[in-house]
């Protein structure tokens, strides 16, 4: 992750590299993306940048984990404004991202370009089946558990954390395919929209007759 220096910078310049770094990796593959070509659309020395970054490995976490911040709170405004509803919160996310991903094309191309490197994204310490601390969540604190101190727990009829960690992961790689599937061929969003809705009804309800 980046330095201590680099996050004492002042915001203004933390979002100049950022937005540099972002253009650079959107711009071509991950392992053709140059250090020179971010130091130079960010105009900062090439030792300024190994004082902040490692690598560009460690530029793509920042990216991710200043993302993830971001979107931290404003799961955490949505949570705030339905009263809890874990539910309504995914069907808020799902179509934020949605237009996110409308409005903003390079994001999207760094999504693709780091989750396609052949050496995988655990080279950038990106891993869907751990559990990486977000944006404003202590170390010591899972995602689950900043979730379940903020969703409204009678919803549901599971009360285990293990389970219910299950279905908040079933509720996000929902979330996760129907971006691919809107990536692929964004023309099919009605159909993406349907699909994703059945799948979260599932969710909620089960497939078996009580």
């Amino acid at each position: 992750m980046p330095t201590e220096r680099f996050y004492r910078l002042p915001e203004a310049k933390k979002q100049i590299i950022r937005e540099a770094a972002i253009k650079e990796f959107a711009r071509v593959p991950f392992d053709k993306a140059s250090i020179n070509q971010i130091i130079q659309n960010a105009d900062i020395s090439r030792g300024s940048f190994y004082t902040y970054f490692e690598d560009k490995q460690d530029v793509v976490r920042y990216i991710f984990e200043d993302h993830a911040a971001q979107l931290k709170d404003y799961c955490e405004s949505e949570l705030n404004r339905n009263g809890g509803d874990f539910f309504t919160m995914l069907d808020w996310l799902f179509e934020f991202t949605i237009r996110q991903l409308t409005e903003s094309k390079e994001m999207i191309e760094v999504v693709k370009h780091v989750f396609s490197y052949q050496e995988n994204t655990s080279a950038f310490g990106i891993e869907f089946g751990c559990k990486p601390p977000m944006g404003g969540i202590k170390p010591e604190e899972s995602p689950v558990q900043w979730l379940l101190k903020r969703i409204r727990l009678e919803d549901f009829a599971v009360q285990s954390e293990q389970k219910l960690d299950t279905v908040m992961q079933l509720g996000m790689v929902s979330i996760l395919l129907a971006i691919r599937a809107y990536y692929q061929n964004p023309a099919d969003l009605e159909a993406i929209r349907t699909r994703y809705r059945d799948t979260m009804e599932v969710l909620k309800y089960g497939v078996l007759k009580k």
